[in-house]
């Protein structure tokens, strides 16, 4: 073999050697997070796949030498994507409260009825990620006009410095309260978020449907996290048109569970992607992923009150103290929406 060719041969080699550590890297993780006996399981395979490269080192050239290390190599990954694609998501788990129903739509006419909308009152809570404390729970079956959607607004609720936040979709009504829209994971009882375990199939998604004195007061007064509200430029056939689209993702899910993913089926891809149905002029942008610079991404294109600089619009947007300081009996979604530059 000349030397060049044995050039070659050592970059494609280090190629396939980066691959495969990926991949290791990859597997080991998704063991360890799905396989039944994960501390058997993922360093037989890692093992496995580090043995297979080793050999594989050592056996080119020539290639035909190497063919035992590419057998233990394919047999460790088929085994392992063969595993990977029997996970399937379910409906039918053991769900924490607040996500023990899935919303369903029904549309006839301009009649736009939801089942399962959910109006917790809250008592005391410790966190997104470890559950909570609820003091009443309430499932109601609300009917709005959709004649009557007036505007779109969105909550991004921060709890972990500037780049992470949870966004809440609610659309506003002429003649209703305000319906809000979440994309969550489907936590079970007991089980807590984790970031990393959301890229390997740990979490059912779920779209909850609920009323801003609880989805909203959950977080502005029981998390104590830093809620910002925003409220949108969009044309009342926009938001009649979001509803619809809203409806269809939600009996979609009610119909065949998916996955939450952290990177491309979270609060915001999946709201945002809903919102390129709408306007498939929106381009991706890296701040959709970081949800917390979402509020930026939607400054720049026009979709709030741009007149008014961003950072005097971001500390007019900041609700939660307002929302600490109400009664429980005071119109809640008005008194939030106070001193909030209006669309």
């Amino acid at each position: 073999m000349t030397r060049v060719a044995r050039l070659l041969t050592r970059a494609v080699l280090l190629l396939a050697t980066v691959a495969l550590l990926g991949l290791t890297l990859w597997g080991v993780l998704a063991l360890h997070y799905r396989a039944p006996y994960p501390w058997v399981f993922a360093p037989v395979f890692g093992l496995s796949v580090l043995a297979g490269i080793v050999l594989l080192w050592r056996a080119v050239p020539p290639v035909t030498a190497a063919l035992p290390a590419l057998g233990l190599l394919a047999v460790s990954l088929s085994a392992l994507f063969t595993w990977w694609s029997t996970i399937e998501p379910r409906a039918d788990r053991a769900w924490a409260a607040p996500l023990a129903r899935s919303a369903s739509v029904s549309i006839d006419g301009d009649r736009y009825t939801i089942t399962n909308v959910r109006n917790f009152r809250w008592r005391a809570g410790t966190g997104p990620d470890t559950g909570e404390a609820i003091a009443e729970e309430r499932w109601e079956t609300r009917t709005y006009d959709l004649s009557k959607a007036a505007g779109v607004d969105l909550f991004f609720s921060y709890w972990t410095g500037p780049l992470i936040a949870h966004l809440l979709v609610s659309v506003t009504f002429d003649d209703a309260a305000p319906l809000t829209f979440s994309i969550e994971i489907r936590r079970e009882k007991d089980e807590a978020y984790s970031a990393l375990a959301g890229f390997f199939k740990s979490y059912e998604l779920a779209i909850v449907a609920a009323d801003e004195r609880d989805i909203v007061h959950l977080r502005t007064n029981i998390w104590r996290e830093d809620v910002r509200l925003y409220r949108l430029n969009v044309s009342r056939e926009k938001v009649k048109a979001l509803l619809i689209a809203y409806a269809a993702e939600i009996n979609a899910l009610a119909l065949a569970p998916r996955w939450y993913d952290t990177l491309g089926a979270n609060c915001t891809t999946v709201a945002f992607r809903l919102a390129r149905q709408l306007w498939p002029g929106l381009r991706p942008d890296w701040r959709i992923l970081a949800a917390g610079r979402a509020p930026d991404y939607v400054y720049a294109i026009g979709a709030v009150r741009t007149d008014i600089p961003l950072q005097d619009l971001k500390r007019r947007a900041a609700i939660s103290a307002v929302a600490q300081g109400l009664k429980p009996d005071d119109a809640f979604s008005a008194a939030i929406r106070a001193g909030v530059p209006a669309p």
